[in-house]
């Protein structure tokens, strides 16, 4: 690693709109690797993990698992990875993000109704929320 290849932690965090908290996290995770220590314990990351780190806060911003981005980090780190695999990890997120909408929306459903009729007055045991709650099916 050349020195004009690096950058140091405040830059890094700076650049890629994150905190030293969050590198040092990624660190640990094995996400990033360990920056070279230069003379005094300044610590230099590679230039090429500004892209790196964005890449992993907004895959986490679009909820990916910890799995899944190392599988997609995996995949950007080797030649042989197609952008179809890229595209295979993105859809399986895609339809999972689908079942949880659908998930939520029946939740909201059957949740709705007893918001609803509550008046939000009188006892807990006369509530139709706990009432609704506490029968068996």
């Amino acid at each position: 690693m050349s020195a004009l290849a690096t950058i140091a932690l405040g830059a890094l965090a700076e650049q890629a709109g994150v905190d030293a908290a969050t590198i040092r996290a990624y660190e640990r995770l094995g996400l990033i690797d360990k920056p070279r220590r230069a003379a005094g314990g300044l610590q230099l990351y590679r230039i090429d993990d500004i892209a790196r780190v964005t890449f992993i806060q907004r895959t986490q911003e679009l909820g990916f698992s910890m799995p899944a981005i190392r599988e997609l980090l995996d995949m950007t780190d080797k030649s042989s990875s197609t952008c179809g695999d890229v595209h295979d990890v993105a859809q399986r997120h895609l339809l999972d993000i689908r079942r949880r909408r659908d998930d939520l929306a029946r939740l909201e459903a059957m949740l709705a109704p007893l918001v609803s009729a509550c008046s939000r007055q009188g006892s807990v045991d006369l509530c139709p929320i706990v009432s609704a709650l506490s029968r068996q099916a």
